[in-house]
């Protein structure tokens, strides 16, 4: 009897303290400081951009010394001088050669235009009709500057470039300018541009000598241009010269 008596009592015993145990930590606990909660809070910092947006002025004009193709008159030597006369004026832009009225001396661009004419008989058998790369390679090669070649040009292909002092050489055709100092008789011909408004673009054109600063539009500029094609098989395309 007192086995059976003991054993329920210990049990009884046992939940007392237990439950007593239990109010006492939780008594305990509740007077413990509170532990903060952290929070982590990401920040984007945001950096005004620098990049300005680049525009291109609405006109521009550089000056490249000039030189008619025939500079002595003498047509007969020069009728097809009119590559020659542009990489000459390209050379003297890029080294910075000024003279008097922008006009490189006539007897001095002759004689330079008869060494590249007769450099080229050497070095090709002949002095031919040379395509716009094909004239980007002479001048690599007779006066060792670098060419940029474009076969997309547009309106403003010429204005981006010629904004940022660089002339340009494009192929035409001369009865499509439309001047009146040709002749009657279309040839192959390259232009230099140097300058170009709204309404068209301002020239250095070896084939006349009226051509230093000759105006063209641009719809008659485009126009010379597409008529090469056929004859030349080349699109809108044009060179810039650099030196290195």
């Amino acid at each position: 009897m007192k086995r059976e008596i003991l054993i329920p009592a210990l049990v009884l015993t046992v939940m007392v303290l237990s439950f007593f145990g239990f109010i006492l930590i939780r008594s305990y606990s509740s007077r413990l400081p509170e532990v903060p909660t952290i929070i982590t809070v990401t920040t984007t910092t945001i950096i005004p951009s620098t990049t300005t947006v680049s525009t291109i002025p609405e006109s521009f004009s550089i000056n490249v010394p000039y030189s008619v193709q025939a500079p002595e008159a003498n047509w007969a030597i020069h009728e097809e001088s009119c590559e020659e006369a542009a990489a000459l004026m390209y050379h003297y832009f890029l080294k910075k050669t000024s003279f008097p009225n922008d006009i490189i001396p006539p007897a001095q661009a002759s004689s330079e235009i008869i060494a590249m004419k007769n450099w080229q008989v050497n070095r090709y058998g002949k002095e031919p009709d040379l395509k716009i790369t094909e004239l980007g390679e002479f001048v690599k090669e007779y006066y060792g500057y670098n060419y940029e070649h474009s076969s997309k040009t547009t309106k403003e292909d010429i204005m981006g470039t010629i904004s940022t002092g660089k002339p340009i050489i494009v192929p035409v055709i001369t009865h499509a300018l439309q001047n009146p100092n040709y002749g009657p008789n279309p040839s192959y011909h390259v232009l230099l541009i140097k300058g170009y408004n709204q309404n068209g673009v301002i020239t250095n054109d070896a084939g006349i000598k009226e051509g230093k600063d000759y105006f063209y539009s641009w719809e008659t500029l485009f126009s010379a241009i597409d008529a090469q094609t056929i004859k030349m098989n080349q699109g809108r395309e044009m060179i810039t010269l650099t030196l290195t």
